[in-house]
């Protein structure tokens, strides 16, 4: 691959990260009208929650591994 063949690949994917992304937000915004104020708060708080323990548990997994 040249130089060249690889600055247009990354132009191609900067292009289309931009598309997909646009995209994703679209249906992150269709999502949340589907949802109330209060089940969105629920969600929010139980993906807070399971955040923390993933964490707690990669913590105590790394500490016994090293």
């Amino acid at each position: 691959m040249t130089k060249e063949e690889l600055k247009s690949a990354l132009k191609d994917f900067g292009s289309k990260g931009k598309q997909i992304a646009d995209e994703l937000y679209e249906k992150l915004e269709e999502e949340k009208e589907t949802m109330d104020t209060d089940t969105r708060r629920k969600t929010r708080a139980f993906w807070a929650f399971a955040a923390i323990c993933t964490f707690a548990i990669g913590v105590a997994v790394g500490h016994c591994f090293l």
